[in-house]
C-alpha cells in the first residue's frame, strides 16, 4: 500500500496551508516549512492531522 503525505491529507480534507497551520496552533510559515520538507514536524502534529482526517499513522510517510 502507498503511503500518504502530509500534503495528500491536508488535500483530501480540502484545507489550505493556512488552515492547518491554524488547527496546529502554528504560523503558516512554520507549516509551509514543514510540508515541503524544510522543517519536520513533530509526532504529535502529525497524530493530530491523522486523527482529523481519520488516516492510521502506519498510512502516514514523514
Amino acid at each position: 500500500m502507498e503511503l500518504l503525505t502530509i500534503k495528500q491529507i491536508r488535500v483530501g480534507l480540502g484545507w489550505t496551508q493556512k488552515q492547518m497551520a491554524k488547527y496546529l496552533g502554528i504560523s503558516t510559515v512554520s507549516y509551509q516549512r514543514k510540508e515541503s520538507g524544510t522543517k519536520n514536524f513533530y509526532f504529535w502534529e502529525v497524530k493530530k492531522i491523522c486523527t482529523e482526517a481519520s488516516v492510521s499513522l502506519d498510512l502516514v510517510k514523514i
